[in-house]
């Protein structure tokens, strides 16, 4: 009997701590967890942005490559050779093909290696942006009449800035 008193006088007491604030703790966890949360799904989708731009970067790439070995393009032989005297001495064609593909929004050199040897087409610039891409293939280069050896043509492309 004693003991039911006692409870009773515990649970009319007043003077008792109140303890309203012990849920905030586990509310700042779960709020620092929900946070933790939003900046890894944010960064998932920055990463995935970013990796499907190079994705296209890469694929724009390719289709430059594939046009530029082309039978087609004015610089390449009958026999699919890359003419390099006609490459050294024809900037005007060349120029008119960086032009045109810079209308879409990127801008591009052409590389190749032969030998011992290797040129930038058109001039390499002062400075090439970070965010560019590389792509290559092997070719041949056709030196002159005499002479033909083979290379490696290398597409260096990057975002425009116009």
């Amino acid at each position: 009997m004693r003991n039911i008193h006692k409870k009773r006088l515990f649970l009319k007491n007043e003077e008792a701590v109140s303890e309203e604030f012990t849920v905030l703790p586990a509310l700042s966890i779960v709020m620092i967890g929900f946070a933790l949360f939003i900046v890894l799904i944010a960064q998932a989708y920055v990463t995935y942005e970013e990796r499907m731009t190079r994705v296209q970067n890469y694929q724009t790439a390719s289709s430059l490559i594939h046009k530029l070995v082309n039978p087609d393009c004015y610089f390449i032989r009958n026999e699919g050779l890359i003419d390099l005297p006609l490459l050294q001495t024809d900037r005007v064609s060349l120029k008119e093909l960086c032009d045109r593909f810079e209308w879409s929004g990127y801008s591009f050199l052409i590389r190749l290696h032969w030998g011992n040897y290797s040129k930038d087409f058109p001039d390499t610039p002062l400075t090439l942006p970070k965010d560019r891409i590389a792509l290559s293939t092997d070719v041949g280069v056709y030196l002159n009449e005499a002479q033909t050896i083979p290379g490696t043509l290398t597409v260096i492309l990057w975002r425009g800035f116009s």
